[in-house]
This record gives structure tokens, C-alpha cells and sequence, in this order.
């Protein structure tokens, strides 16, 4: 198993379009305010996650990928969306050419004190008033935001 799929994929691809598979988490404190993570590669906001690595199951990859991006560890989880198509197409500042099939569970959390690593310039919980602009949210966050404001508990499948 590769360490890091992506990386292992890019190692024979080169920069060409890949499909990927996604999880993040869209994690709610007691003050129900979102937490959302300024990504270093973009700058874009986002909510904490990232790709898969071969055998492991979304929940597995969500629960590692917080992990890693945050410090926290997710207690239980449900499905809230799945965003896949050219809307979730992202092309990173290295020219890399990606499109997900992102599974986004949503999840709370009490007390958190959230860390960023290398791949965050911060981590912040916002008030559902007080959200980035659109334009500096990372493709399919506003999807997902505009979802959970609204208060519509269906799965959304898009």
C-alpha cells in the first residue's frame, strides 16, 4: 500500500487529470460555529480533510486526515454530502490536475482546540454570520455550508 496515493499516482502520471477520492468533515462546536482551515497551498478556506490511500475506508480516511490537518480526534459521524463532477475539479498551484469524489461527514465537537500542520495556515471556528466570502472559499464549500445554514438534513448528492 502507498504511504501517500496521490503522491504515488503522481509519481507515474506527471500533472495529467486524476480521480480521486475525498473525505472532510464538517465539524461543529458547542457555540455551533463551523470550523474551517486556511489551506498554505491556496490560501482558499476549507473544511479539514483530504484524499484516500489505498484500502482504507472513507471513514478511515476522514478520521486520518482530521487528524492530521487539525489534531482532533472525530467522534461519531454522519454522511452530509457527496460532491463529485467538474465542480469538484481543482488544479493546485503545481499545475496538478485532480478531480474528487468528495464524501463529506458532518460531526460535532466540544471543548476543541484545533492545531494546524504544514498543510494549514490556520484553523479557525466562524460563526455562521461571519463565514469568508464565497471567493475565498475552496471549490464545493459553499455547497456544503449553504447546506448546513439552511438546516436541510437530506443527503445531498451533487
Amino acid at each position: 500500500m502507498a504511504k501517500d496515493y496521490i503522491k504515488y499516482v503522481r509519481s507515474m502520471v506527471g500533472k495529467k487529470e486524476i480521480l480521486a477520492v475525498g473525505a472532510c468533515a464538517l465539524i461543529i462546536n458547542e457555540h455551533n460555529q463551523i470550523l474551517l482551515q486556511e489551506r498554505s497551498d491556496n490560501k482558499l478556506w476549507c473544511l479539514p480533510g483530504g484524499s484516500l490511500n489505498i484500502g482504507e475506508t472513507v471513514e478511515q480516511g476522514l478520521r486520518r486526515e482530521v487528524k492530521e490537518e487539525t489534531g482532533l480526534n472525530l467522534g461519531p459521524v454522519s454522511l452530509f454530502a457527496i460532491l463529485s463532477g467538474e465542480k469538484e475539479k481543482l488544479t493546485y498551484p503545481n499545475g496538478d490536475v485532480t478531480y474528487y469524489i468528495d464524501h463529506c461527514f458532518i460531526t460535532r465537537v466540544t471543548g476543541a482546540m484545533p492545531r494546524t500542520d504544514e498543510e494549514s495556515l490556520s484553523l479557525r471556528f466562524f460563526d455562521i454570520d461571519k463565514l469568508p466570502e464565497e471567493e475565498s472559499l475552496l471549490r464545493g464549500t459553499k455547497a456544503i455550508l449553504d447546506k448546513y445554514i439552511s438546516g436541510d438534513q437530506s443527503l445531498l448528492v451533487n
